[in-house]
């Protein structure tokens, strides 16, 4: 009896297939156990083997929403110009002080 499940999804290209690894590897599983695999010209398989607990995890993870990476991107690349330009960011948060300073202090 086998005690390790196979859970894998199929994406058009290498990017959306090291986005998912991705995914599963910040979800803590180990990053030497997922394979990307070329299925043809338009097509990869991502796959784990994992313990039968962890299979819908992977599954679900496997299969997230893209457009909840690309937020998660975006958020990251934000955040990372705010720490690399402190002036800007001190510049926006007095902007947003004195907008919230005024709109208290209307009458």
């Amino acid at each position: 009896m086998s005690d390790s499940v196979l859970a894998t999804v199929t994406v058009p290209s290498l990017r959306a297939a090291r986005v998912a690894r991705d995914r599963l590897s910040r979800a803590g599983f180990a990053r030497n156990s997922i394979e990307i695999d070329r299925l043809d010209d338009d097509a990869f398989a991502v796959s784990i083997v994992t313990r039968p607990e962890n299979h819908a995890r992977a599954e679900r993870i496997l299969s997230g929403s893209p457009l909840g990476n690309d937020l998660r991107a975006a958020g990251q690349a934000a955040a990372s110009r705010f720490q690399d330009n402190r002036g800007l960011a001190l510049g926006l948060a007095a902007l947003a002080g004195f907008a919230l300073f005024g709109l208290m202090r209307r009458d």
